[in-house]
């Protein structure tokens, strides 16, 4: 007999959590149009000269995208005076809002890339230390009442977190990844500083959110793999990040939150059990270019929800590549706890036709391959 039919947000959290849904949510999770020259080129190809991102996301027909994120202020605070610093070439190096110097390519549509921090040793650490304080005026917004009513009246799931909040992720904004690198070594006292001030910070913002919202789930933002592994060993791991993890995990569902979500770029596998083990049960995007197969994951790990795990190169290889690569999707479907997504927004190597073609096949395959309940 099949389950009723659910809504968007009822329909996220029952699949990840195991329990009995309609069929698995058809979602625009990873940004898969998000890429201004995808854009570009899609409006040579058929689609309208005045089309949005939203336009797209309309003519594919998803329940919806990565879900309904509550604004604050959740990093450093006040913010620093955003400035430019030097023009080389076509590379632009300006100091950003949390005190770091970053550089970007002129016309890229890649992320700029923070090359130093505002946290540089301990002499530096104070001035950063007093804008990460959880009752700095101004976190949330002042039309933070209306925000909720309307979170919870969108059928999105609803979310808070995400860049750059994160035990790697976020110290990394603050120092830089070479400084970062080093301070674990050269100095550990100042790193279990820097992550307890982090995790007093995000506790005391996300419980007092939930006493008017909670939360569906948490998006944790890591990036701290890469094809070969973790970017820090699993030892270091343990020893600074997971105790962050386990207290920080606990506090969100002690206020009401629903799952935890971890994204990282890379191989994740090594890590899956500390995440686990620190209170995580959701983790993405499982990119899959250096040969993982999410079958293999779900083999391994059949408890943890799966968001991910398709190649978004395929997109770009034709109808055959893209059939070859959703064979993967009905065993991942029927195993319940997955969400099947492109583990990245697609590239503007993909016309407008695979990308349309791509999902009205992945649309037949999530109605027809009901997920078996496992809670």
């Amino acid at each position: 007999m099949q389950p009723a039919p659910l809504t968007n947000r009822e329909r996220f959290v029952a699949v990840l959590s195991g329990g009995p849904v309609d069929r698995a949510p058809f979602l625009d999770y990873m940004g898969t149009c998000n890429w201004r020259s995808c854009l570009d080129r899609w409006k040579q190809e058929g689609l309208a000269p005045d089309a949005t991102f939203e336009d797209v996301r309309r003519i594919v027909g998803f329940d919806g995208v990565r879900g309904y994120r509550l604004p604050v202020q959740s990093f450093v605070w006040p913010e620093y005076t955003v400035e430019p610093l030097a023009q080389e070439g076509n590379v632009t190096k300006q100091r950003n809002r949390w005190g770091g110097i970053e550089i970007h390519m002129d016309g890229s549509e890649l992320m700029a890339v923070t090359v130093s921090g505002a946290v540089r040793d301990r002499a530096s650490w104070p001035d950063v230390e007093r804008r990460l304080l959880a009752d700095t005026p101004g976190r949330f917004p002042e039309e933070w009442e209306a925000v909720c009513r309307e979170a919870l009246a969108s059928d999105e799931p609803v979310y808070a977190g995400d860049l750059p909040v994160g035990f790697f992720g976020g110290p990394r904004e603050l120092m830089g990844f070479e400084r970062l690198a080093y301070t674990f070594y050269d100095d550990p006292d100042l790193m279990h500083r820097v992550l307890d001030t982090l995790c007093e910070l995000w506790i005391g913002i996300y419980t007092r959110m939930q006493e008017h919202v909670p939360l569906d789930y948490f998006f944790v933002w890591e990036d701290m793999c890469d094809k070969n592994g973790p970017l820090i060993s699993p030892a270091l791991f343990r020893e600074f990040l997971l105790p962050r993890y386990k207290c920080f995990t606990a506090a969100l569902r002690r206020a009401g939150c629903r799952h935890v979500a971890v994204d990282s770029d890379g191989d994740e596998r090594p890590l899956v059990p500390l995440w686990v083990e620190g209170g995580v049960n959701v983790i993405l995007p499982w990119e899959t270019q250096f040969g993982l197969d999410i079958r293999e994951v779900r083999n391994h790990h059949p408890d943890i929800g799966i968001i991910g795990g398709i190649n978004k190169h395929a997109l770009a290889g034709g109808r055959e590549a893209i059939d070859q690569e959703l064979a993967k999707v009905p065993f991942m479907l029927e195993r319940g706890r997955y969400i099947p997504s492109l583990d990245h927004g697609v590239t503007n190597e993909v016309s407008w036709d695979d990308y349309r073609y791509f999902y009205e096949r992945l649309r037949e395959l999530i109605w027809k391959h009901v997920p078996a309940p496992s809670a």
